[in-house]
């Protein structure tokens, strides 16, 4: 079995889910956000996670975790 990258899993997942860590760093920066609004964003994820662990979506639920994970280790919340 082929090992695949992290970053290229989670490019793959970015095309079938919408967005990536990157994209939404930038969209934070972009848009000066702080504090709440970066908490907003980060339980909006948070819940995408917790969808797709409901419906027992593995892929989602794994490209959300990391995405959620990322966020918490960037943004401290």
């Amino acid at each position: 079995m082929a090992r695949v990258s992290e970053s290229n899993y989670n490019e793959h997942m970015a095309q079938e889910n919408g967005e990536t860590l990157s994209d939404i760093k930038n969209y934070i920066k972009y848009e000066n956000l702080i504090g709440a609004d970066i908490t907003n964003i980060i339980e909006d994820v948070h819940e995408h996670y917790e969808v797709a662990t409901r419906l027992s979506m593995i892929k989602s639920k794994g490209y959300y975790h990391d995405l959620l994970t990322r966020l918490v280790k960037t943004y401290g919340h």
